[in-house]
């Protein structure tokens, strides 16, 4: 028997909070409405039965509970590593890179640039390294590139150097769409396959309030077609974008959420998709984006709550910690991040890696954020409750004042029982001081410098590659 804290749900069967949003969001969409700006999607939903008034679609309660019955309550985040396939069974939270930033400290010189092609390949391969981090993505933006391929050029700096599953965010038309589309099938080996085991995933943003990204919607249409997961992200901002209430902020989110939910299960029954979201709050000093407010956190934990109640999968916004630099405030700021949405079961947490709010990567900071990561994950993780790990017939033999050091049952459990930190300083206080007194921080950096110089991705074949090349240049222009 084995006991894991992260798998029961912080509400537990008290469902009354999420009863009281949906009951809210559906007042939303059906008397208020949601803007959807794109022709194809306003075809699509008034055929099951919305009013249409322009821009803005009112979709009736029971349109919108039917459609996300139709939606899979589990499925298989597939790798082109097959290795590192992730079973999304709500008994297991996992972790990815934050993604989008558009702005680097750079790693030799300190100094604060534009993004870089180059930047989403590394930070890929780091992530591809560390066993924490479950999923890659596009760390910043592939900037440096065409602009018209700049999402397809992120997808080949990911899929070129890890195996493991990739999840793209940066994508705002229904050509972007297909340009990943076609490249995940190359190295897939065509649709079908990649239909079977889709190796990405994809979530677009909605515009809050209440509102869809038109290019976004015709993307996630595109992506729900070819198979390959798509979740819905609200960033609804307390105070900005949204009622500066939390629970006024939870019914627009949840509103936007499900409103394009029921869309893709309309138009592609059965379709893997995300409950998702990065909801935030205002500084009421400064007027900044905070993502890790304590009330930021606590909206954060909901998305994962509401993502239970609708008995789907979630990716959930966590860390970008409002810190400029790798240090305390990213540290408290980003593991609180990580604790919440884990004990409420979400699914992928998406954000490891970046500071200012998700807008500038720092390289150093994704092993630091991988150190706290790894801590709540064996913290939350599974405890084995059987009669061999009590132990009871060895505590007797030893009696009181026994010594277990040297036992058998020690050294056959002691691997399994207890966790080896990647980064955290255990020596004595003479060791450290020999060693040279190093911050995490320096140890760090000395971490990132060896993943580059020795770490090596599963390859991609030449043909592989080759076809890939023309699908890139295709889309680039």
């Amino acid at each position: 028997m084995e006991y894991a804290l992260q798998s029961v749900g912080l509400l537990g069967q008290n469902q009354d909070i999420p009863k009281k949003v949906h009951v809210h969001a559906l007042d939303l969409i059906e008397n208020c409405g949601i803007r959807f700006h794109s022709a194809r999607a306003l075809e699509i939903l008034h055929g099951a039965g919305a009013e249409i008034a322009g821009p803005t679609v009112r979709i009736p309660g029971h349109v919108v509970e039917s459609a996300l019955k139709k939606a899979p309550a589990s499925f298989t985040l597939c790798a082109r590593d097959a290795r590192f396939d992730l079973n999304l069974d709500g008994r297991h939270t996992y972790y990815s890179q934050d993604g989008c930033a558009a702005f680097v400290t750079d790693f030799e010189t300190g100094v604060r640039r534009a993004s870089r092609k180059e930047d989403v390949e590394k930070m890929a391969l780091i992530a591809d390294y560390l066993d924490t981090l479950d999923v890659v993505t596009a760390t910043v933006s592939a900037q440096g590139v065409p602009a018209a391929g700049i999402p397809v050029h992120g997808l080949e700096a990911c899929f070129s150097n890890t195996g493991k599953h990739v999840v793209t965010e940066d994508v705002a038309s229904a050509r972007a769409g297909r340009s990943q589309i076609d490249l995940a099938a190359v190295v897939a080996g065509g649709k079908d396959e990649l239909r079977k085991r889709p190796i990405f995933s994809n979530f677009v943003c909605t515009i809050s309030p209440l509102s869809q990204d038109p290019g976004g919607i015709e993307a996630a249409l595109e992506f729900a077609e070819a198979g390959v997961p798509i979740g819905i992200y609200s960033m609804a901002t307390a105070g900005l974008t949204s009622p500066v209430t939390l629970a006024g902020t939870l019914a627009v989110l949840n509103a936007e959420v499900i409103s394009a939910l029921a869309l893709l299960q309309i138009a592609v029954p059965g379709a893997s998709v995300f409950y998702a979201g990065g909801p935030a709050t205002i500084d009421l000093r400064t007027g900044a984006y905070v993502a890790s407010s304590p009330e930021a956190l606590w909206l954060r934990m909901m998305v994962a709550e509401m993502a239970r109640f609708y008995n789907l999968p979630s990716i959930v916004g966590a860390g970008a910690t409002s810190a400029k630099v790798p240090g305390e405030q990213a540290a408290w700021e980003n593991t609180v991040s990580f604790i919440l949405p884990s004990l409420a079961g979400a699914g992928v947490l998406f954000g490891l890696g970046l500071l200012h709010g998700s807008n500038l990567l720092a390289y150093e900071e994704i092993i630091l954020d991988a150190e706290s990561a790894a801590t709540v994950r064996r913290a939350l993780g599974a405890v084995d409750l059987t009669g061999e790990a009590f132990a009871i017939d060895l505590i007797k033999e030893l009696g009181p004042g026994g010594f277990f050091l040297g036992q058998k049952h020690t050294v056959a459990h002691m691997r399994k029982a207890l966790s080896l930190p990647t980064l955290s300083d255990r020596d004595g206080y003479e060791d450290w001081y020999q060693k040279g007194q190093l911050s995490r921080v320096d140890v760090a950096r000395q971490k990132v410098r060896e993943i580059l110089r020795d770490h090596h991705p599963l390859p991609i074949p030449a043909s592989v590659r080759k076809g890939m090349d023309e699908v890139i240049a295709a889309y680039s222009s």
